[in-house]
């Protein structure tokens, strides 16, 4: 066969191609490298660390690490300017709802504390949303608490609307200026 050439210059298939692994666990089923990414990240590093231990320290390390010792950086932006003073409240049990203007016109309503009474942020931001008919949305902040930001001057309505409807009693509820010195009960 003159038009296939020398058979030694043919690589095999299996020397082209590259072989995965995949997670055996029901819940992920993807490649090893993408398992932290997936449905149940510590699940599969647990299988990994105790079924593929040089699995597990390829993807991640021998738990010699700075990470590992606890030494972790930080690994994303706290966003907002309300974020700043989240760490300054962590420990206390109120509600506070700062108003930050964007724009000349534009405000952006800010509400942390609301998961230190057990409500859960993502439910409580959907119901904010269909009320005050604006977008409003989970801040992660690093450190916590965690912030709902809502579009709009929606203040006053929002802190109506914490003591009625999640029913937070109304001598935790405080409004807060923007830079975070003035601090006044929003009920008197």
């Amino acid at each position: 066969d003159a038009t296939m050439g020398d058979e030694a210059d043919l690589t095999p298939v299996t020397e082209l191609g590259r072989q995965v692994r995949y997670c055996p666990l029901l819940e992920c089923t993807m490649p090893f490298e993408y398992c932290r990414y997936g449905p149940h990240p510590k699940k599969c590093e647990d299988w990994m660390k105790e079924n593929a231990k040089l699995v597990y320290r390829k993807y991640y390390g021998d738990g010699t690490s700075d990470e590992a010792k606890g030494d972790t950086k930080q690994k994303g932006k706290a966003r907002g300017k309300a974020s700043k003073k989240a760490g300054k409240i962590a420990g206390e049990k109120i509600v506070k709802i700062f108003q930050i203007q964007r724009t000349k016109r534009k405000f952006v309503t800010s509400v942390i504390g609301l998961d230190a009474f057990g409500l859960d942020l993502k439910q409580s931001a959907k119901k904010m949303s269909k009320q005050f008919a604006c977008s409003a949305s989970v801040v992660k902040n690093n450190p916590p608490p965690n912030e709902i930001q809502i579009q709009g001057d929606v203040k006053f309505e929002v802190a109506e609307m914490i003591l009625q409807k999640f029913k937070v009693p109304k001598k935790f509820i405080y409004f807060q200026d923007a830079k975070g010195k003035k601090k006044q009960r929003a009920f008197d």
